[in-house]
């Protein structure tokens, strides 16, 4: 059984971050360490003013980190870093991630980004340098990226307007990253409105696109579960030599897994309900149903839907 180490955000009620990854990961066959990066009572789409909790002293951080790889230094195969709130949480979970992954070149290391999306951040500006730090690493630490086009824009550095733009961006960070999934991408690029766009690229390939039906309203926790489906789908690729598996096709199948659980989830609701941020009831509707969706993260017990819609 394979272990993984996962640093990001915990809520006590709902599903993102950790809690978010946690269960889908453990019916997948994995042991999941959670290494949480702030503990909240929900997320903070409910509204500012309905959050409660502690976001994770460097100091405390520091000490978790050090005490996991100082007592396992064998046991972890794979490494998840999402949600860090400051500066200091990236760079910490930066520098235990890094000593370990060099000390462990074989393990897989996915870092999700968490800058923000659409033009605005929500993490201080100071949190920008320390990413690109790690992402543009000569030392090419991370394996995996999953930003969307607003957090690729930041770490290659320009604004990216059309699809050559992207593919310079791709091609760019590819010197220091094997695998890049913009998780989404402006949809002029694409001209068209009703489908979310998403771009998977393996250094020394071709980038494919892919289209997603848009959902017409607002979930928390996907990018968490995409991430979390994508580190157990490039593992199973990159640790059997004998494997069939196609990395588009492995990309295309954590879309169809993520598409049915939105829908899982929204069949919950009522039709008419379109959860916006601030909107706490709304929200407490419209959080993923990790558990009702459980016979969905097996590959295998998935209908595919063929989202690839071109090479870029």
């Amino acid at each position: 059984m394979p272990r993984l180490l996962a640093t990001q955000s915990h809520v006590v009620h709902g599903y993102v971050g950790n809690k978010a990854a946690t269960f889908p990961l453990q019916c997948l066959g994995w042991d999941v360490d959670c290494c949480n990066s702030v503990q909240f009572s929900n997320h903070t789409g409910y509204g500012l003013d309905k959050v409660f909790g502690t976001i994770t002293r460097e100091t405390d951080l520091k000490e978790l980190l050090s005490g996991l790889f100082d007592n396992f230094s064998q046991d972890y195969q794979a490494l998840l870093s999402g949600y860090l709130p400051n500066k200091n949480s990236v760079r910490c979970m930066g520098t235990y991630y890094a000593k370990f992954k060099e000390a462990n070149p074989e393990i897989i290391w996915l870092m999700d980004p968490v800058m923000g999306d659409e033009g605005q951040l929500y993490v201080s500006e100071d949190v920008i340098p320390e990413y690109r730090k790690l992402a543009l690493s000569p030392k090419q630490l991370v394996d995996i990226i999953t930003p969307n086009q607003f957090e690729l824009e930041i770490l290659y550095g320009e604004k990216i307007k059309t699809k050559e733009h992207l593919k310079k961006a791709l091609e760019k960070l590819h010197r220091t990253i094997p695998v890049i999934i913009v998780t989404s991408c402006d949809c002029k690029m694409f001209d068209d409105q009703e489908f979310i766009y998403c771009v998977a690229s393996m250094e020394g390939k071709t980038p494919i696109v892919y289209r997603v039906p848009f959902i017409d309203s607002y979930f928390t926790g996907v990018g968490d579960l995409f991430s979390a489906l994508l580190l157990d789908r490039v593992y199973k690729i990159l640790s059997n030599p004998t494997t069939t598996l196609e990395f588009e096709d492995q990309v295309n199948n954590v879309l169809n897994v993520i598409q049915k659980v939105l829908k899982i989830t929204r069949s919950y609701t009522s039709e008419k309900t379109k959860a916006k941020m601030g909107s706490a009831s709304e929200m407490k509707e419209m959080e993923l149903r990790i558990v009702e969706s459980r016979d969905l993260y097996e590959t295998i017990n998935v209908h595919q839907t063929d989202y690839i819609y071109a090479r870029l």
